[in-house]
């Protein structure tokens, strides 16, 4: 481990490994993954299998996505022991560097064989800073929406910029191949979920960001609302001064960080531009009109008042209007600044600002219109019998309360019933109002065991209390019940669901 100081003199620590191994491969490199299974490492997993690595890795647990990247060559182990480290019939080298996940403890068994034969040891966001250099990378950092932000944003500039290399924290379908959450491309531009969980995103240098809200979470890693906020600060801070942040208006938090780089930056004569997107008229580029007319939302683009166009996404909800505002306000941005620098075909054409700007939404409508959505985002899983089952990864109030909002918007004629199942006992027991707050309009709530990412040795009743005590607190309106059991669950809710008349 190594200590760090960070520009506000508080510290973080990181984990780094010893001198490369001198057993390098004898036909190609390779990088091995302990938590290959989550999602953040089994994008990046892909990622490397893409580009010719020698790819091993370890879980605690089975998964379709290991399945998945075992299909595309990947050697992956059940359970983490030194074995999986070193080499064997099928491995003829060690690693050239292991990745952990921030599940990952520093008395892990495959970390420790790591150092002990100096392997190169890096935490996710390390290896992300080591990645993306020499490229134009594109950030999409924030509390929520990042993950749909930067996959829209990916497939964009994929088409306008022939080739992109992405990754971002989920599946999605249309990435080239089904490939889940990356993609990889031959252009110098990668897109990039900036995850602020363990301050991973503090090692990415990019030219270009989005900044979706900022509020507090991750309440293990971040003790207060100002330590928070000073992470944002200096995710800010290392955009390059030619690009540009892009920062929703609406949004406190956003806001608050924009006063606080004035402030900060008020004599510095190199730093990134920085435009606002949101409904209110006071943004540069503004939605507003929004209709749902069955499976599409459409809604009007402003920039600075004068209108520029109409735009359609097949995604319902809000909050993914201001995902999709985001994605049309950065990559307009991105356009107009590399067509500075680069004196492209638009340039010689002579097109007027208003036109270039039209010209810019239209390229960006044509993708979000197609966009098929995220795995666990809003996601329609199913319908039978006009009962239809969507899975959604809310797992912040803030989260929540959007995510019903538009499913009670969608289906407004319809009777929700809601399985929620809590992330982390820190988050559930920091936020339990909110999360009542956020429930308590729902006919029908079911709460199930408390999700741990990060094994904790804690006492199953003990956990699981203040998932009881959040159904037993929501009102009578909510019919709420706590359920343990994943196969009961299961069960009662398909005989609550047959109840309904129609439903078989």
């Amino acid at each position: 481990m190594e200590k760090e100081e960070r520009a506000d003199g508080s510290h973080l620590y990181r984990f780094v490994g010893g001198q490369k191994s001198g057993r390098m491969a004898k036909s190609k490199r390779r990088v091995h993954f302990v938590g290959i299974g989550g999602a953040g490492l089994s994008s990046l997993a892909s990622l490397a299998l893409k580009k010719g690595w020698l790819v091993t890795g370890s879980d605690i647990k089975d998964s379709s996505k290991l399945d998945k990247l075992r299909k595309k060559g990947a050697l992956v182990d059940i359970g983490h022991e030194e074995r999986n480290v070193l080499e064997r019939a099928e491995i003829d080298c060690l690693p050239d560097a292991l990745v952990v996940s921030s599940a990952v403890s520093a008395d892990n068994v495959e970390v420790r064989s790591a150092l002990k034969y100096n392997i190169p040891v890096y935490k996710r966001g390390a290896w992300l800073g080591r990645i993306t250099k020499g490229y134009d990378t594109v950030s999409v950092a924030g509390t929520h929406g990042k993950t749909s932000t930067s996959a829209m944003l990916a497939l964009v500039l994929e088409k306008q910029y022939d080739s992109v290399t992405a990754i971002v924290g989920g599946d999605v379908s249309q990435f080239e191949g089904n490939e889940g959450g990356s993609l990889i491309g031959t252009s110098n531009w990668f897109v990039l979920e900036a995850d602020e969980y363990d301050h991973a995103f503090l090692d990415l240098q990019s030219k270009y960001a989005i900044v979706t809200n900022v509020e507090l979470d991750h309440l293990d890693i971040y003790e207060s609302e100002e330590e928070l906020f000073s992470a944002f600060d200096e995710f800010m801070d290392r955009v390059h001064a030619e690009g540009a942040l892009v920062m929703c208006g609406d949004d406190e938090g956003c806001r608050s960080l924009i006063e606080r780089a004035e402030t900060r930056l008020a004599d510095s004569t190199s730093r990134a531009s920085i435009y606002t997107y949101g409904f209110g008229e006071e943004n540069n580029w503004r939605a507003s009109d929004i209709e749902e007319d069955g499976e599409l939302t459409s809604f009007e683009v402003q920039w600075k008042g004068m209108a520029v166009g109409r735009v359609q996404i097949s995604l319902f909800g809000k909050h993914n209007v201001l995902n999709a505002l985001a994605v049309i306000s950065l990559a307009s941005v991105i356009q107009f600044k590399e067509v500075r620098s680069l004196n492209t075909e638009m340039e010689k054409r002579e097109m007027t600002f208003t036109e270039k700007l039209k010209e810019s939404l239209q390229h960006s409508e044509s993708i979000l219109r197609e966009f098929q959505g995220v795995d666990r985002r809003c996601q329609i899983i199913g319908e039978r019998s006009g009962c239809v089952v969507i899975s959604d990864y809310a797992h912040h109030p803030t989260e929540v309360s959007a995510t019903l909002e538009a499913i009670e918007s969608r289906y407004s004629d319809s009777e929700i019933l809601v399985v929620f199942e809590p992330h982390t006992l820190s988050r559930l027991a920091y936020f339990f109002s909110e999360f009542l707050s956020a429930l308590s309009s729902s006919h029908r709530v079911y709460i199930s065991e408390i999700f741990e990412p990060v094994k904790r040795y804690m006492n199953k009743k003990v956990k699981n209390a203040i998932a009881e005590d959040l159904a037993a607190a929501l009102p009578l309106s909510a019919n709420a019940s706590f359920i343990d059991d994943d196969q009961t669950l299961v069960d009662t809710v398909v005989d609550e669901v047959k109840k309904e008349p129609g439903n078989k």
